[in-house]
């Protein structure tokens, strides 16, 4: 039974250390997106 819980810790470690930079400092010290590129025209519209 011990073996199953070393497993289920290391799992568990592995899927925290995977995600807490992914959480952490998500918005900041990032740039804001930049402007959209032109788009297509609409050929249905005859512009």
């Amino acid at each position: 039974m011990s073996e199953v819980w070393i497993a289920l810790g290391i799992c568990i470690v592995l899927v925290l250390g995977a995600a807490i930079p992914l959480l952490r400092d998500r918005d900041s010290g990032r740039a804001p997106p930049p402007p959209p590129k032109e788009t297509l025209r609409d050929w249905r519209k005859g512009e």
